[in-house]
């Protein structure tokens, strides 16, 4: 009977105890997932810089256009890369980049520019030839696939005495905090570098990666920033894009805009506070502002200062005013509700999406572009076409606002996502706002007339070509945006 008795209270002990440790494991787990979701960020990060005053003419709007004429033949039009080897070429004292994407992981044989080897050949050529020029790239651990193997572009550099500094994801919030949570408990004690066995997932057939690694890559974050900022001898240049050094990225359509002038000291000051957050530091030149007075007026904003400022501008659109929209991924509910917002007030909206189809050799299934594509224009009588995209992307990040006599326009890495738009990624737009007369507004209503209209080739395809209704999808669409268990 005593024996009975004590393995009874034996077993409920160990049941209470189990209990127990079960719900100090799910405490556990929901008060880091809360913290790690609600933490301050580092300092310096969700800036927004000064407003800058610049001439007409130190603005430039740039664009990489990938199309087919009338008769299906494929065009390739670039200017972003151009002009961003010329930057590095023009430097004398210091060249800043930070850079997502930096590999030349593709699966075309060979790919259609091989952007990574050309910037790494640039830069190491400028320090040898010049070796009191400052030259720091910042990049994402993405390009090592987090340490599966090393990344033998910024190995390069770094030998030729270049700073390479691969930011520490770890500092920004967590997108996904229901996976990051177990991720951060459990998980990146054991690391991710070493010789792995799994295919690499986004290309680079000869890559094999870590489990660990994979798991890593589940965080979805990232440094999504694509900027340039160095001297050009006596001013400085400026140039923020959507365009990534990536040699599989090459095709992509995307835009950038380039300012001369004390924009740099912003861009600086903000690069400033990414190398910190990782644990470095470079030093900054001194950069002494322009005192002619300029028509245009071109702000820096970073991660979530983009969206504060995109919906207050949409806020104010109504009957009369313009709105066009060129993007890669739209799935961020309060930027889809300006944007329909808008519409009802009256504004004149044209929407151009990429049809999310494409993503680097592989097919997606249209989220989240489709569901929102059906949501504005079946609430909101939006008019929507889509890039015609054949394998490559259409990358661009481009918001044009035509409002009196000022067109605005917000360009640069971010997606108007909850990822690039709430204070989870690091992203670098520009505020641009011009008279409509000047030669800056000019050549951006000249880019999207030309691209909607289909002027002088084929860019964009009937909103019908990629018409989606599926109920599963836009619920699908909606959990991942809202949980953050997505690619965008």
């Amino acid at each position: 009977m005593m024996q009975k008795l004590k393995s009874k209270f034996l077993s409920a002990t160990r049941i209470r105890f189990a209990r127990s440790v079960g719900a100090a494991v799910i405490v556990w787990w929901a008060g880091v997932a809360l913290y790690q979701a609600q933490k301050s960020l580092p300092d310096g990060l969700s800036f927004d810089g000064a407003v800058r005053s610049v001439p007409d003419g130190d603005v430039e709007f740039l664009h990489d256009l990938t199309y087919r004429t009338a008769d299906g033949e494929p065009r390739v039009e670039q200017q972003i890369f151009d002009r961003f080897f010329q930057i590095i070429d023009g430097a004398k004292r210091f060249v800043v980049i930070d850079a997502f994407l930096f590999n030349p992981d593709s699966r075309e044989s060979p790919p259609y520019r091989t952007l990574a080897r050309d910037l790494m050949e640039r830069l190491v050529a400028k320090k040898r030839q010049y070796p009191e020029v400052e030259i720091v790239l910042l990049t994402d651990p993405i390009n090592s696939f987090y340490g599966s193997y090393p990344s033998k572009e910024l190995e390069e550099l770094r030998r030729a005495g270049v700073q390479g500094i691969v930011t520490d994801l770890t500092r920004l919030r967590d997108s996904n905090p229901y996976y990051g949570s177990l991720w951060r408990t459990y998980i990146q004690w054991f690391g991710s570098a070493g010789e792995g066995r799994i295919n690499h997932p986004l290309g680079g057939a000869e890559r094999r990666v870590t489990f660990r690694a994979f798991l890593s890559l589940l965080n979805t974050k990232a440094n999504h920033r694509k900027l340039i900022a160095a001297d050009d001898g006596e001013t400085v240049v400026s140039l923020v894009t959507s365009a990534n050094p990536h040699d599989a990225s090459s095709r992509h359509s995307n835009v950038g805009l380039l300012v001369r002038g004390p924009l740099a000291a912003d861009i600086l000051q903000s690069e400033q506070a990414v190398a910190r957050m990782s644990g470095e530091s470079f030093p900054v030149p001194p950069i002494v502002p322009k005192s002619e007075p300029g028509t245009v007026k071109v702000q820096l904003l970073t991660e979530g200062k983009i969206k504060e400022a995109i919906v207050r501008d949409l806020s104010t659109c109504r009957q009369g005013d313009a709105v066009d929209l060129a993007m890669f991924y739209l799935s961020d509910r309060d930027i889809i509700r300006a944007l329909g917002n808008a519409a009802d007030r009256g504004a004149a909206l044209r929407v151009i999406l990429d049809p999310n189809k494409d993503a680097f050799g592989r097919q997606k299934n249209g989220i989240p572009n489709r569901p929102v594509a059906h949501e504005l224009s079946s609430k909101y009588a939006v008019p929507v076409r889509w890039f015609a995209t054949h394998g490559e992307q259409f990358h661009t990040k481009l918001l044009i606002l035509t409002k009196g006599n000022e067109r605005i326009a917000y360009a640069g890495s971010a997606n108007f996502t909850r990822r690039n738009l709430q204070d989870l990624n690091l992203e670098a737009n520009l505020r641009v706002a011009a008279p409509r007369e000047s030669q800056l507004a000019g050549k951006l209503a000249a880019y999207f007339d030309r691209i909607w209209s289909n002027t002088g080739g084929v860019y964009t395809a009937p909103y019908e070509t990629f018409r989606d209704e599926s109920a599963t999808r836009k619920m699908l669409y909606r959990w991942q945006e809202s949980s953050g268990f997505s690619s965008f």
